[in-house]
């Protein structure tokens, strides 16, 4: 209960800094304007999607039901010719209020997470460049390296993971510094 009690408000602080430098990386900042662009025609590939009544998912093309189809003649032309892509189907409208209650959420758990690394490592005290470093590289790992696997994967332009991976700095820059700042003294 005692270290629940000692780092409650510098991972707090710390996930509210790193919210804010998310919300200023995306609604501030002129870097992701181009990210997510929009269809030159929206119209028939909606007319498209209504009319297949594709559930919710993640869908990657070409692609094949059964492994096997994989090496068919039929797949390989398709591969060959393109276009490639991935498409997410949401069962429902965004909710941006439950969207940034979640991302909060996210940044509250790499918070606690760096806090508890740094605790199980450090206990209490410590100087700043003691407390920097691990809670700095901990969310680096998150923010930074975490989400290039499957942006990779899912052939997200490299635009697009250039200007995440600098974000990702950013944050983890944030994380260490807010939680080496209000770092708990000996006790």
């Amino acid at each position: 209960m005692d270290m629940i009690m000692a780092l409650w408000f510098p991972v707090l602080a710390t996930a509210i800094s790193v919210f804010f430098v998310s919300f200023l990386c995306w609604m501030v900042l002129p870097h992701h304007r181009k990210d997510i662009q929009a269809l030159p025609d929206e119209k028939p590939i909606f007319e498209a999607i209504r009319s297949l009544a594709v559930p919710p998912g993640l869908y990657m093309w070409p692609n094949c039901a059964d492994p096997a189809d994989y090496r068919s003649k039929a797949f390989i032309a398709r591969f060959r010719e393109g276009p490639w892509g991935t498409i997410t189907i949401s069962p429902t409208k965004p909710n941006f209020r439950k969207n940034l209650l979640v991302t909060f959420v996210v940044y509250f758990s790499v918070a606690i997470g760096s806090g508890l690394l740094i605790h199980w490592g450090l206990g209490y005290g410590g100087t700043f460049m003691e407390v920097f470093p691990p809670a700095a590289t901990m969310a680096f790992l998150a923010y930074g390296l975490g989400p290039i696997c499957g942006a990779t994967f899912l052939g997200k332009p490299l635009r697009f993971m250039i200007t995440d991976f600098a974000d990702g700095i950013l944050m983890a820059l944030t994380n260490g510094v807010v939680l080496a700042a209000l770092w708990p003294a000996l006790g």
